[in-house]
């Protein structure tokens, strides 16, 4: 069984493979936050919840979460104290996020006061764990249904270790998404200190391929992050490491028909390119505390 995000102007029969859709023409676009800040586009505090962005769903050690549960809900924010060294560094507008339920120590510790340890050993088995974050944001313009008019989104992620993303992905019932029905809109591996930009996009560029599908109303920006130690293949650890998500740079090019998205209310992104505070390369796992 599939779902789809509720897009206005879409109608699926998904049991007879029908597919009726309207066009809409977009003229504006707000709504998109970088990680770990307020509405007025100020940091939060370590440990407190990210009012953007939130987990929608996990699997953990053979479990499925979704709902108002352990792993999903708002997103946390990791304290300073937790930023791995060899993860690129939280920015002046910008700050590692994780999922609820994120614990201070490998061994335990105290839950959800800014700590970044979470389940998840391998690529497969039981032990591999799912953290699905997602955004939220409006689009608005003439007509409704399917984007017609070119859009464009840049944004750079790092995330603890790998990470998918998708728009507007069709889900399954538990809230996973559906790869079969859904399109990649970009992914990377051995990401926490990625400082490479994603372009989503509904055309093609010298920026890339036409890989994601915009409405006419809400859109949902959907980043699954697989935390897998680094090890490949199954593992029978089920010990806590870090994890986590970094939204950064999100679009001084968030274009509309190649033009700028004027800064309007809560559209802080285009603000312009950021800074960081520390290009950090290697990578070294923290075990304990």
């Amino acid at each position: 069984m599939i779902r789809t995000w509720a897009l206005a102007g879409v109608i699926a029969v998904l049991l007879g493979g029908v597919v009726s859709l309207q066009a809409g023409v977009a003229t504006n676009l707000s709504g998109l936050y970088y990680s770990g800040i307020n509405s007025g586009g100020g940091l939060l505090s370590g440990g407190s919840t990210d009012p953007h962005w939130t987990v929608t769903y996990a699997r953990v050690d053979g479990s499925n979460y979704n709902g108002s549960s352990t792993y999903t809900g708002a997103a946390r924010v990791v304290s300073g104290t937790y930023i791995d060294y060899a993860w690129t560094q939280n920015t002046s507008t910008a700050q590692w996020i994780t999922a609820p339920g994120a614990m201070t120590a490998a061994s335990g510790g105290t839950v959800n006061i800014g700590g970044d340890y979470l389940p998840g050993n391998g690529t497969s088995g039981t032990n591999r764990a799912q953290y699905i974050y997602t955004l939220a944001f409006p689009i608005t313009g003439t007509g409704s249904g399917t984007v017609t008019n070119d859009v464009s989104i840049n944004l750079t992620i790092a995330a603890d270790d790998q990470y998918k993303i998708y728009v507007n992905p069709v889900l399954n019932s538990n809230g996973s998404v559906n790869t079969s029905s859904s399109t990649l809109a970009a992914s990377r591996t051995n990401a926490w200190n990625n400082t490479t930009a994603e372009y989503l996009q509904n055309y093609s560029n010298s920026n890339g391929s036409d890989n994601a599908n915009f409405v006419i109303g809400t859109n949902y920006i959907v980043i699954v992050v697989d935390n897998t130690n680094s090890v490949t293949g199954s593992s029978s650890s089920d010990a806590l490491n870090p994890s986590g998500l970094l939204v950064y740079q999100v679009g001084s090019a968030a274009l509309i028909d190649g033009s700028p998205v004027p800064e309007v209310g809560t559209w802080l992104p285009l603000l312009g390119a950021v800074g960081l505070y520390g290009a950090v390369i290697g990578r070294r796992r923290r075990q304990v505390r």
